[in-house]
């Protein structure tokens, strides 16, 4: 899934920033219109004060989970950050910086370790897409070490942790064969895999075959940006 001040958390969609405190900002403005439009004294937005901001956001592109069978990933490995992703988390540091910097001198122009807390999970595309946001953010000027906080895996709680939570593996467990076995979908998945050279004795389910298109489409949609 930056507190003191701003709070980044590694958790949901990819590339989707949800600011609280623009949520928040907004829900002001319009509590000051409401008031004003009622007859009452309406609020001098000059007398806010922004007093923290919290972004959640998730990893940029990665490369597939569990890559199809046959298929080659040009080096990289199951779930790795590509470049695409790092730009992705780049250009959304310098968006933050706008907002957060130029816009509303709310932080330093420089990483201050006095104004940001940093939580991550410990998965390496997460604590790569941290740093590719924080240099968007800071241009990788710094007054102070940057410190990620992260957990052990056992008790992270940033992502479902079948690991930690017995209840969570109970009820989760078995539920993606018995689906693939459901009518219908068991012909489907076989049509598909055919379809796409995959022998039917692999074990690969519609998860499996979205998780490879979306990171496919994230490889064309770069291409295509890029004019190659």
């Amino acid at each position: 899934m930056i507190t003191g001040v701003f709070s980044v958390r590694v958790w949901t969609p990819v590339g989707v920033l949800a600011s609280l405190a623009y949520c928040l900002h907004q829900r002001r403005v319009a509590l000051a219109e409401l008031q004003g439009a009622d007859g009452q004294r309406p609020v001098d937005r000059s007398l806010l004060k922004l007093k923290m901001v919290q972004v959640v956001f998730r990893h940029g592109a990665r490369s597939p989970l569990k890559p199809l069978p046959l298929e080659e990933q040009g080096g990289m490995f199951a779930g790795q950050l590509t470049k695409v992703g790092m730009q992705q988390m780049f250009t959304l540091g310098e968006r933050l910086r706008k907002n957060y910097v130029e816009d509303i001198p709310f932080l330093s122009p420089t990483f201050n370790p006095q104004e940001v807390f940093i939580r991550s999970t410990n998965i390496f595309r997460n604590l790569e897409s941290t740093r590719c946001l924080l240099a968007g953010l800071f241009q990788c000027q710094k007054e102070g070490p940057i410190i990620i906080h992260t957990d052990e895996a056992h008790s992270e709680v940033l992502y479902p942790n079948y690991q930690n939570c017995w209840s969570l593996r109970q009820r989760t467990r078995g539920r993606r064969q018995a689906a693939s076995l459901q009518p219908g979908i068991s012909e489907d998945l076989k049509k598909v895999k055919e379809g796409m050279g995959v022998g039917s004795s692999d074990g690969v389910d519609f998860l499996i075959l979205l998780d490879n298109v979306a990171a496919e489409q994230e490889k064309i949609g770069s291409c295509r940006y890029h004019g190659s």
